[in-house]
């Protein structure tokens, strides 16, 4: 049968804060300058990235594109407009011209009707002028005016004939480059948006990459400042214990520094005075078994003295083992 493969040993992050009070005073320092510091840092860039943002947002929307034509009719090419004059200053301004006469309005086909019957009643009329004349002072009352009895009064007839008449739309002048100019307006148009999109997406960015500079920044802080206060705190605790064993009367060996470890050289102090007291504990075990010898030798073995003589030589000598 093999044996089982022994599991090397893996350090814990809890280890790691061996003292928590000095580790984490000295940690929470570093983090907390640093955040406050990232802060600032952060609320100045992004104004002046936000301001930098905004001029560059107006000047690409005052950035002009080309227009799109218009569509004219080709009946108003024909028009010439008409000249205009403005009277320069201190001229006297021209005279109004006279307004055209006006045309007669055509006659109805009936007014020649109405002309030849109003001449023959004028005739009548006048004809029978002395007859109207003489038969007033015998008591005729009449008005000339008045149509004759027996006759119908004479209106106008107006006959209205029905007629079509078919207009068709003039078709609107279209430029030959009307359909380039109208997809450079377009396309125009389509880059500022696309520019105006770039310029705040570059803002949200700035931001982003401010957060995440920050967060990376505390939490990398955070852990040197425990890795490297334990590299401190470590020495120190190795020596505290080593202190304490000897308070016991336990004076064990005292093993080197791990690589990266600081306070090198306030350890290898320690590490020679605590030679310097295992040595004095040796020559003190050589003088008490040379006691407890001559003792021996002269015949008081047996001796309250040399009893407890030979059981603090067992404790020296267990406490350098």
């Amino acid at each position: 049968m093999t044996a089982a493969p022994q599991k090397n040993y893996k350090r814990s992050w809890k280890n790691l804060l061996i003292n928590k009070r000095y580790q984490l005073r000295f940690t929470l320092f570093m983090v907390g300058l640093s955040t406050v510091l990232m802060a600032g840092l952060g609320i100045w860039v992004m104004k002046v990235a936000n301001e930098t943002t905004t001029v560059s947002m107006a000047s690409v929307r005052g950035t002009p594109c080309p227009k799109i034509p218009a569509l004219t009719d080709p009946s108003d090419d024909d028009l010439a407009p008409a000249p205009m004059k403005l009277p320069q200053p201190g001229e006297a301004s021209p005279p109004a011209t006279p307004a055209d006469p006006a045309p007669p309005a055509p006659e109805p086909p009936w007014a020649g009707n109405d002309k030849a019957g109003d001449a023959a009643s004028g005739s009548a009329g006048s004809a029978s002028v002395g007859s109207a004349s003489a038969g007033s002072g015998s008591g005729g009352s009449g008005s000339a005016d008045e149509p004759a009895d027996g006759e119908a009064p004479r209106r106008a007839k107006v006959q209205i004939d029905e007629s079509t008449m078919e207009m068709t739309p003039t078709a609107p002048k279209v430029p030959a480059d009307f359909a380039a100019k109208v997809v450079g307006h377009y396309t125009c148009e389509m880059k500022l948006a696309g520019k105006i999109d770039s310029l705040e997406n570059g803002r949200e960015l700035i931001l982003w990459v401010l957060i995440g500079t920050g967060l990376l920044l505390v939490l990398g802080l955070a852990i040197y400042g425990i890795k490297m206060t334990h590299k401190v705190a470590g020495p120190l605790f190795k020596v505290s214990l080593y202190l304490a064993k000897m308070k016991d009367g336990r004076f064990d060996k005292v093993w080197n520094l791990r690589k990266g470890d600081q306070l090198v050289d306030f350890y290898d102090h320690f590490k020679t005075a605590h030679a310097g007291v295992v040595q004095m504990q040796k020559d003190d075990i050589a003088k008490i078994k040379d006691v407890i010898a001559a003792a021996e030798a002269a015949g008081a073995g047996d001796n309250a003295t040399v009893v407890e003589l030979r059981e603090l030589l067992a404790r020296k000598e267990k406490s350098i083992e």
